[in-house]
């Protein structure tokens, strides 16, 4: 099963420090995940070339193989986002992965966005063995899905295509938070984390938990924090 890891991304001077940590983090990881490479897929960013190791293409242009295990997808114009519920950049970006599967001739994707960090080797397990369907994790703060983290294989690819297809004849446009659009065959509920890089997300946990706590997974980590800004609230694995 030929598996990739990818994230949206849109890299500017201010925030790049959080696209190389995350590419340095995973990198280290393919072969944990059983995994051929990382990909980026790039809203318009004005700073594509931050790390050498990044072959970029232009998303209209894919070239027919690729060279190195970390590639960048960049859309030249940037679609952005205007509110909480107004991310046309995102759903381009994460709606492409399935142009990049029927290109390069994949099987499984394991989505993980640039702020989250998947920190326990049971949860990598986890998702290296997944062969079916289409699994996100769960945020218990928010009461749902965790679209952060979804595995998506290769028997849900034509669910992930009529996404594809309803986003470009929606101009990107969606009612609902994506939360509430992707069509899941599994919530998996079973692995402790959250998007603890929100305040009020951490300060819940921590009125319900003794600490420190074991957790899987942390998100919404920007590029000011650490795994050890952490360390004094959850036990974690360093992979």
């Amino acid at each position: 099963m030929k598996t990739i890891i990818f994230c949206t991304s849109y890299i500017d001077e201010n925030n790049y420090k959080r696209y190389k940590n995350w590419t340095d983090y995973y990198f280290d990881k393919l072969g944990l995940f059983n995994s051929s490479g990382l990909f980026l897929i790039d809203d318009g960013s004005p700073n594509i070339f931050f790390d050498k190791r990044i072959d970029i293409h232009n998303s209209y242009e894919l070239p027919g193989s690729l060279k190195k295990n970390i590639n960048l997808f960049h859309f030249e114009n940037r679609l952005g986002r205007s509110s909480i519920a107004d991310y046309p950049g995102w759903w381009r970006s994460f709606s492409f992965s399935i142009k990049l599967v029927e290109k390069y001739d994949i099987d499984k994707i394991i989505h993980i966005e640039s702020d989250f960090y998947i920190l326990s080797g049971r949860m990598i397990d986890y998702i290296e063995k997944l062969s079916s369907g289409w699994t996100a994790f769960y945020s218990k703060y928010y009461d749902f899905p965790e679209t952060a983290i979804q595995v998506i294989c290769n028997d849900t690819f034509d669910k992930l295509y009529e996404i594809y297809e309803r986003a470009v004849e929606q101009n990107y446009k969606f009612d609902k938070l994506a939360e509430f659009i992707f069509p899941y065959t599994n919530v998996e509920k079973n692995f402790h984390g959250d998007r603890f890089g929100e305040l009020n997300v951490l300060q819940g946990w921590l009125s319900k938990i003794e600490t420190p706590f074991n957790i899987d997974y942390i998100g919404q980590m920007n590029e000011k924090h650490t795994l050890k800004d952490f360390e004094r609230f959850f036990q974690f694995d360093y992979l």
